[in-house]
Formats: structure tokens, sequence, C-alpha cells
């Protein structure tokens, strides 16, 4: 099972309701709106796909597969610029 964390490289702060980020190694500054600042939140942990649509339908009244599309292309955009890792779950039962 794949989880996803946020890189614990990237430096992070709050400015109003979005989160801005800098990646020190590669010298850039990247700014989220409130709902990926959410999704943000939750990855301070490892967490999978369907754990982050959980939380995020109830809070934001957003229909599941929606949600899962939308996130899974927001993960995918986070990992290729290297904000966000993957991770395998070794737990037993997953």
């Amino acid at each position: 099972m794949i989880k996803y964390i946020r890189n614990s490289r990237t430096i992070s702060g709050r400015l109003h309701d979005e989160l801005v980020m800098m990646d020190p190694e590669q010298g850039k500054y990247f700014s989220l709106n409130p709902v990926a600042t959410r999704i943000w939140d939750l990855l301070e942990q490892p967490v999978e796909l369907t754990e982050l649509c959980r939380s995020l339908a109830e809070e934001y009244e957003i229909k599941s597969e929606t949600c899962q599309e939308e996130v899974a292309e927001w993960l995918d955009l986070m990992i290729k610029m290297g904000l966000i890792n993957e991770v395998e779950d070794h737990t037993p039962g997953h």
C-alpha cells in the first residue's frame, strides 16, 4: 500500500490561509491555496490517498470520486516537484 508524506527538507510557513514553502535544494518557493494547505497538514504522517479523501470529503463536501482524481493529480505534481514522497506501508495486514 502506498502512502504519502511531505518532504522533511521543505521549509514552510503560514501567510493568512495559505502556506508558503521553500525547497532549499531547488532554491524555489511555492505557495499553496487553502485546500492544498489542508492536504499538506494531513501529510504530516504517512497517509493513503483514500484516507486523505475521507478527511477532505467531510471537510469540503466533495464527492469521493472527484476528490480521488484531483488529489491524485496534485500528489503526482508534488512528487515530481520533490515536495512529497511516496512510502511503502509494510504494516501487517496492508
